[in-house]
């Protein structure tokens, strides 16, 4: 039997190790599966952000060039040529300071070209917005505008040109870490741009970035990385990710992209697991419960196989003892009933009636016994109904008394006391005999001459207590707990002085929680014994 539960234990124990490795072996892959999607989906957002970034630039053009071209300074004038699907745009600009510029050559365009970029615009749109829109899809009309008002702009403002020309060029190439102070433009100009632009800008950037990220549940630190050429990235790990490094030349709300060097961009993220590990957190509380739960169970089958082994050794000494308790009256009443029949016992009265009273003493010993193991058998089966009634304590516990000295051969000598002078409680009148009776003839049955036993009744709050006090060689602290267990009985090695069934106290217990009570006990070694048996007062 210990060889197979050996074997079982191990078998146990390899399964729960297998099992704890795969889910961490999963766990780990589980990991980088959404590590590899979190640098996929930061890719894409960085993507789209730049985008959101472009779309605002082009946007701030548009609204530059519209207002110049619907200055009334600038007159438009369009001509039809021979085809009758082509039209000849041509643009004069005259302005209050006499600067006078054109378009040159007028710009060519086919009527459904043009009706394709009206059909672009929201609106019904005034002829400056339909060629600033068309401008972003024909780059050489959007350069000859550039031209034709930087030129302008430049002839206008002189001495503003010459500063913005020096600034320019003293600050073209500069160190990365100060790429961001290019903050000056020519006011009122197409190269006008507000101060500190490409700071304000790369917050854009980060704030379009973050919308991005959120719209995927993404919420992790990032930083913005600006580099005038390309870098190297650095090697991806499970603490560090970034984006692609993308080509970002849309600094600026209302200068045309002419000016200033392109910057690459990229987003780097410093701790990137806790967002990992945050979008996969009930995959991994459901496999750590899956490792509690399997851990659990197989504790639990543990601790059966131990509580079933247990419970076969206590059977086995259960059996042991109970040979022994039905041999000794059997042998005793066989040689009664020898001495009766070949000793010519039955001619002598007072041989025989000693011989009857014997034989009888033991027939009662023998029916305890076997009314101890059907009342086991019974409560086990949830069987005994408990019929109360009032039960007068001083003359039960009287009865008990006087019954354990008549059937004990050992000098015992007995104190009862009823403290608080409690009259009736009620109970099941047998069965509670049965527990007082336990009890006691365990006081005396373990103790050695002279006996001593100690009964107390007394109130306890709502309850009344019942302490059955012995002068016995005590329980050892380590054996407490398990002196209600059913076919428990203290180990004493190889030492059977005293017979019992390890059920007694089983029975008292069962008994005494069925009136809704509860028992108790306190011992030292060399000292003695308490029991405490409380049951409620009102008990009905």
């Amino acid at each position: 039997m210990k060889k197979k539960l050996k074997i079982v234990f191990l078998l146990i124990a390899l399964s729960l190790n297998g099992i704890i490795a795969f889910q961490v072996y999963w766990s780990i892959n589980a990991y980088h599966v959404n590590k590899n999607k979190f640098d996929a989906d930061i890719d894409i957002a960085m993507q789209k952000a730049m985008d959101d970034c472009k779309k605002d630039y082009f946007d701030s053009i548009r609204v530059v060039l519209v207002r110049r071209l619907s200055d009334t300074a600038v007159k438009i004038k369009i001509d039809t040529l021979h085809e009758a699907d082509t039209i000849n745009v041509l643009l004069k600009f005259h302005f209050s300071d006499r600067y006078t510029g054109k378009i040159d050559p007028p710009f060519n365009i086919t009527i459904p070209q043009l009706n394709v970029y009206r059909a672009k615009i929201n609106h019904p749109a005034t002829l400056p917005e339909l060629l600033t829109e068309t401008s972003f899809y024909v780059p050489n009309l959007m350069q000859q505008f550039t031209m034709v008002l930087g030129m302008h702009d430049i002839h206008a403002y002189p001495k503003q040109f010459a500063v913005f020309q020096a600034y320019n060029n003293t600050h073209i190439i500069v160190p990365e870490d100060t790429m961001l102070k290019f903050d000056r433009g020519m006011d009122n100009s197409i190269y006008g741009f507000p101060k500190n632009f490409r700071q304000a800008d790369s917050l854009k950037l980060s704030n379009y970035l973050k919308k991005e990220l959120e719209k995927i549940h993404i919420n992790s630190l990032f930083s913005l990385n600006f580099s005038t050429k390309t870098t190297t990235p650095n090697k991806l790990n499970a603490h560090y990710s970034e984006t692609g490094e993308y080509s970002y030349k849309y600094h600026g709300f209302k200068v045309f992209n002419i000016i200033g060097p392109e910057f690459f961009a990229r987003a780097v993220f410093m701790n990137p697991q806790h967002a990992v590990l945050k979008s996969m957190a009930i995959t991994l509380l459901l496999s750590v419960l899956l490792v509690i739960l399997t851990i659990y169970c197989f504790f639990y089958i543990i601790k059966t196989f131990r509580e079933q082994r247990k419970l076969a050794e206590l059977k086995d000494d259960f059996i042991n003892n109970m040979t022994h308790e039905l041999k000794t009256p059997i042998a005793v009443i066989s040689v009664a009933i020898e001495g009766l029949e070949k000793f010519n016992a039955l001619n002598d009265p007072e041989k025989t009636q000693r011989y009857l009273q014997t034989s009888r003493n033991e027939l009662n010993r023998l029916n305890d016994l076997v009314t101890k193991v059907l009342n086991v058998a019974a409560y086990e089966n949830k069987e005994i109904d408990l019929v109360k009634e009032p039960i007068t304590i001083d003359e039960i516990i009287n009865e008990v008394i006087a019954s354990e000295k008549v059937k004990s051969d050992k000098k015992v000598s007995f104190t009862y006391t009823n403290k608080d002078n409690i009259k009736t409680i009620n109970a099941d009148k047998l069965h509670f005999r049965n527990v007082l009776v336990n009890l006691v003839d365990n006081a005396v049955k373990y103790a050695k001459e002279p006996v001593d036993v100690v009964i107390t009744c007394y109130l306890s709050g709502n309850q009344v207590c019942f302490s059955v006090k012995d002068s016995g060689p005590g329980i050892p602290a380590a054996h407490l707990g398990q002196i209600f267990d059913k076919f428990y009985r203290v180990p004493t090695g190889n030492l059977h002085n005293v017979k019992g069934t390890g059920l007694g106290l089983s029975y008292v217990k069962y008994i005494v929680e069925a009136h809704g009570g509860n028992v108790t006990a306190k011992s030292e070694i060399n000292t003695g014994s308490e029991f405490i048996v409380c049951l409620p007062l009102n008990n009905g």
